[in-house]
């Protein structure tokens, strides 16, 4: 039972992780951006500036479950038994390090449209954009601790 949960710990952080990051682009960002204005008034007058924002947001969506179904590759592998579980583990560090660019060119688009609609700075308005990246870089640090450890003990890559 504990092996079928480790498994499912991945998928899981990616998702929540996916969460937030098109939270923080589509909703918190913009009113740290534009605290003068609530949220709705920022979209529409995004819509009157030509952003589809329904649009970004659905792109973000499914960029985010791009993510999660690539954590639930080493998974579904862990539960065949076709990898072990440092391997399952080691795929899932690897998505989640992959989360920093992901959120870096899913933000991208959209903060600048709030930048040019607004007359703001662009980049991180908020904390969450910082946690996201922090976040990435420990799972990218564990990573390469994981690796350097399997590799020291000659212990093969997919077992």
């Amino acid at each position: 039972m504990g092996k079928r949960l480790s498994f499912l710990a991945g998928p899981v952080v990616v998702a929540l992780y996916a969460a937030v990051m098109v939270l923080t682009i589509v909703v918190w960002d913009p009113v740290a951006a534009v605290p003068a204005l609530t949220h709705p008034e920022i979209l529409a007058e995004l819509g009157d500036a030509g952003v589809n924002v329904t649009a970004a947001a659905i792109g973000l969506i499914v960029w985010g479950a791009v993510g999660v179904l690539l954590a639930l590759v080493p998974s579904v592998l862990g539960f065949t038994g076709y990898l072990g579980r440092g391997a399952v583990s080691m795929g899932h560090l690897a998505v989640v390090a992959a989360g920093a660019p992901a959120y870096f060119f899913g933000s991208f688009s959209l903060g600048m449209d709030v930048a040019d609609t607004f007359a703001v700075s662009g980049g991180d308005h908020t904390l969450w954009g910082g946690v996201l990246y922090a976040v990435s870089g420990v799972a990218l640090l564990a990573l390469a601790a994981v690796t350097i450890l399997r590799v020291a003990s000659r212990e093969p890559a997919l077992a």
